[in-house]
């Protein structure tokens, strides 16, 4: 705008200068007066041209600032969304700790309970041998009473000259009973003392019991959430499924887990599915469990209604899909 001032300026000196000279002339002059009127007309007509033009950049540069600001704001809800992620990635680590943690707590409670029982049933191994021992003893005893008994029968045939003899052999055997009735009442202790042990034995199993029920419970309901939270959808270019119920279920052989959709039917929406892609899907579910739980899985999927439309088989060794089976059956 200063520079176009600037312009009017000078042009309207120049049209005074003119105008100055013009009546220093004589009336020969008016046409060479006329031509810089018109001169005067066309500088007039660029200056406007070159101010339309300058209305024109001042327009562009309003409309390229206002990108700059969209672009800033964007960037701004960009950086929100990665911060946000970055938070969700902190509290998923944390959360695989704690779940390793207790892993390694309930191993280690395996072990002490599984020395400990061990260290029982070499005792009872060693009571074991003892009763045999004894059982081996009584045996010899018996021998020896069988014996006695076979002279006493003896001694019958000539009593009035062997009655000494008898009496000393009665008192010995008076003897042997005693000591037989100590081995007896020994013998019973022990029977009642190995009880007790085979009692403390089956409630340590109890315990054990107990114990895993309670992890399983835990293991199971530490699956479910995971699902619930990483998997409760499918997506593909054709379709997205999702699923809001995830039943685990952990024996001694394999994890069973049954997963059932709410938005789409068997008949219609399965079909469109990426196959490949699906299975890729339920073998990322198996990997994911598969590093906290060395078991073989088994996953059944069921539709809207129920009905199942799908069953897979991990094997942990393979660490891969080993069978599938895929509505329509």
């Amino acid at each position: 705008m200063k520079n176009r001032l600037i312009l009017i300026l000078i042009i309207f000196s120049i049209f005074g200068a003119m105008t100055t000279f013009s009546q220093a002339l004589d009336s020969n002059s008016s046409s060479y007066t006329k031509r810089l009127e018109q001169r005067i007309k066309s500088l007039k007509s660029s200056l406007e041209s070159r101010d339309d033009k300058i209305n024109d950049l001042e327009s562009k540069l309003e409309d390229l600032q206002k990108q700059i600001f969209d672009l800033n704001k964007d960037m701004a809800a960009k950086n929100d969304e990665i911060s946000n992620l970055k938070e969700k990635e902190k509290a998923q680590t944390s959360k695989v700790s704690i779940i390793e943690s207790l892993s390694d707590i309930k191993n280690t409670k395996i072990l002490e309970l599984e020395n400990t029982l061990e260290e029982k049933n070499t005792e009872i191994d060693e009571l074991n041998k003892l009763l045999v021992e004894k059982n081996s003893t009584i045996d010899d005893l018996n021998f020896n009473v069988s014996t006695l008994s076979a002279q006493i029968k003896g001694l019958n045939n000539d009593l009035n000259t062997e009655m000494e003899r008898v009496d000393g052999l009665e008192s010995q055997i008076d003897t042997r009973d005693i000591n037989l009735s100590n081995y007896t009442y020994r013998l019973d202790k022990e029977a009642l003392e190995k009880d007790a042990l085979k009692y403390e034995v089956s409630q340590l199993k109890l315990e054990l019991d107990i114990d895993d029920d309670d992890d399983k419970d835990d293991d199971e309901e530490s699956i479910e959430d995971m699902l619930d939270e990483d998997y409760d959808r499918y997506r593909d270019d054709d379709v997205t499924f999702r699923f809001n119920k995830f039943d685990v279920d952990i024996d001694s052989h394999k994890i069973e887990i049954k997963m059932y959709g709410s938005n789409f039917d068997r008949t219609d929406e399965w079909k469109d599915r990426d196959r490949s892609d699906f299975r890729d899907f339920i073998e990322d579910i198996c990997d994911d469990i598969d590093r906290d739980f060395n078991d073989d899985i088994e996953i059944t999927v069921y539709d809207e209604d129920d009905d199942r439309v799908g069953e897979y088989e991990y094997d942990d060794d393979d660490n891969d899909l080993s069978d599938y089976d895929e509505y329509p059956f």
